[in-house]
């Protein structure tokens, strides 16, 4: 969705995933530790930083270009879903701890 926006706007998506990593505004660290608690850990930092690019984004794009805001919606939508589920498996595996 996002790379056919920017070219509908006339721009050129970045499409070497090499690229990407470098321009990310998340970065992307590698897991380091196997387990998944922390797997899902570091999986929820990310959703919540993609949460925290997509809210300010909306707010840039806000009243100036309501097809790209509603994309974003979408987006940041799916994002704080994820982020939820992620958070819903760390509290079940938890809870089996005990």
């Amino acid at each position: 969705m996002i790379a056919e926006r920017i070219i509908q706007l006339g721009g050129t998506p970045i499409i070497n995933p090499k690229n990407w990593f470098k321009l990310s505004n998340c970065g992307y660290e590698a897991p380091v530790d196997p387990s998944v608690v922390a797997i899902l850990k570091q999986n929820v930092k990310g959703e919540q930083c993609a949460i925290e690019v997509y809210n300010k984004l909306l707010k840039l794009v806000k009243d100036k270009d309501p097809v790209t805001y509603h994309m974003v919606l979408k987006i940041l939508s799916d994002e704080v879903e994820h982020e939820e589920d992620l958070q819903a498996i760390l509290e079940d595996i938890e809870i089996a701890k005990k």
